[in-house]
């Protein structure tokens, strides 16, 4: 399969994950009055930093912002606040991780250390070290970012009567968003280390596995097509 075909899929794959998460967590977690945001947000760094690691092509990490909140469009009513927080996030990580991978070049995302050690990638522990931890205080400052901008787009831009209330501008921003960014620091290492072992694992994939990988990125898909529809009754 080439890289593009490899790219397309595996946005449709992580996407529709995240999307189903967003459907699913967030449903429950609305249930039962539980503050959503910052687990929601935390699923979101995982699949966006291990997409991401796989591949550095810029525009990915929105383009998989984008396909996650899609289905948001099926659900009834149709909240554009909850669309715009993915795509706020991921347009917020997309700039970031631009920036970052311009600056770290080839070394960007290299996250070998944490599937085969420093020893085996001959990189030395300080680089191995730097090589993991870069990536997950980037992703941890981009969430509370996330938090703050996506707190005053709400309330400027969109004009959300909720977020008009100061008191929960402020608990979304300085409450919520220190969590969110105290959750990210696992999920990104999650990311780091699953986009290790997929990397390594892809180049020895059998016809029979690519199958399998298509057909789980059109099936999560579908899933969450199903889902979002299923909740609007």
């Amino acid at each position: 399969m080439n890289s593009r075909r490899f790219v397309v899929l595996s946005v449709l794959l992580f996407g529709s994950l995240w999307g189903l998460v967003e459907l699913g967590i967030g449903e429950l977690a609305w249930v039962n009055d539980v503050p959503r945001a910052p687990i929601l947000t935390a699923f979101g760094v995982l699949f966006m930093v291990l997409a991401r690691s796989l591949w550095s092509v810029p525009g990915s990490t929105l383009a998989l912002a984008a396909v996650a909140s899609a289905y948001k469009v099926l659900q009834h009513p149709v909240w554009g606040c909850k669309l715009a927080a993915v795509v706020v996030v991921g347009a917020i990580f997309e700039a970031g991780f631009t920036l970052y991978e311009r600056r770290a070049g080839r070394t960007a995302w290299s996250a070998v250390p944490l599937a085969r050690g420093a020893a085996s990638s001959g990189a030395t522990a300080p680089s191995a070290a730097r090589d993991v931890w870069a990536p997950v205080a980037l992703s941890m400052a981009l969430t509370f970012v996330s938090f703050v901008v996506f707190g005053y787009f709400a309330r400027y831009v969109l004009l959300n009567p909720y977020w008009m209330a100061a008191d929960k501008l402020l608990d979304y921003q300085f409450v919520q968003g220190p969590v969110a960014t105290l959750l990210a620091a696992p999920a990104a290492w999650a990311g780091l280390a699953l986009g290790a072992r997929l990397s390594e694992s892809r180049a020895t994939w059998s016809r029979a596995v690519w199958v399998a990988y298509r057909a789980a990125a059109v099936g999560s898909g579908i899933a969450a097509v199903a889902t979002a529809v299923a909740l609007r009754y």
